[in-house]
């Protein structure tokens, strides 16, 4: 696409369990379904072992790329391998200091799980309390479902927010910063999508007339589903389009679809 709407946005998944391949991240996906909403265009998606040393050289790398916002998810928690705001701070050229309104919501939040019986005992050992332990000149984010806060460190032209990796803490964490990423964020991206039937099961002679199409519709992103060779088998092809309204995004898509449909004559011709 040459014309691409929103502010770079990249993400990082941070955790063993992800480099490995035992946990799938799908966290990922629901944060570049969600961050266009707020203006945010998902430039890189990357994924890192729990190492400080990696996680501040992705920051760096995100902020020489241009991007304004990284997403940080995982490696928050108490244990000894939850090291993600070691790599933040260190991305910043920054330490960490205990800040007093996480700490006191960590406090709160297993006063409260010991009462309800979930843990045996509420007090704040060491092992929580390193869960306020927040870049310098960071913000607390609440976490209404778990214990980690999340964290927004931010500069005037660069921020990172550090979200928890459990799915439904992650979500809940990042809507709970969403205002704050959208001031920073701008005018929201309305995406629109539909597939159109190639009548073809060749995605060699598709990809000519995807470049054609591109070409004479930039602001829309075209892309063909490949599947297994088969006789019988028809190819789709999915079109995806942005705009500053919901109307103009799939008015772009409508009008692209009616363009390929017309050009995929040609290949049964």
């Amino acid at each position: 696409m040459s014309q691409q709407l929103g502010v770079p946005v990249e993400i990082l998944a941070v955790g063993h369990e992800l480099v490995r391949g035992h946990t799938v991240d799908t966290n990922s996906a629901w944060l570049a379904v969600r961050l266009p909403g707020l203006g945010g265009r998902v430039t890189r998606i990357a994924v890192v072992d729990d190492d400080p040393p990696a996680i501040a050289r992705e920051i760096r790398h995100a902020r020489a790329n241009g991007a304004a916002l990284v997403v940080t998810t995982g490696g928050l928690g108490p244990t000894f391998d939850d090291r993600t705001l070691v790599g933040v701070a260190a991305g910043f050229g920054r330490g960490l200091r205990e800040h007093s309104t996480a700490l006191a919501a960590v406090a709160r939040r297993y006063a409260e799980l010991a009462a309800q019986g979930a843990v045996t005992d509420g007090t704040l050992s060491p092992e929580r309390r390193k869960m306020a332990l927040l870049p310098e000149g960071a913000d607390f984010i609440e976490n209404t479902v778990g214990t980690a806060p999340g964290v927004l460190l931010a500069t005037p032209a660069f921020a990172v927010l550090s979200i928890p990796g459990v799915p439904f803490e992650m979500q809940a964490v990042f809507e709970s910063a969403s205002d704050r990423i959208a001031a920073r964020l701008g005018t929201p991206i309305f995406l629109a999508e539909r597939e159109v039937a190639s009548g073809c099961g060749d995605e060699s002679r598709i990809t000519t007339l995807a470049e054609r199409l591109m070409a004479t519709h930039p602001t829309v992103h075209v892309k063909s589903l490949p599947t297994a060779f088969a006789p019988e088998c028809d190819l789709r092809v999915r079109l995806t389009a942005s705009g500053g309204t919901a109307l103009e995004a799939e008015e772009r898509v409508a009008a692209a679809a009616t363009a390929l449909t017309a050009m995929l004559r040609t290949l049964k011709e």
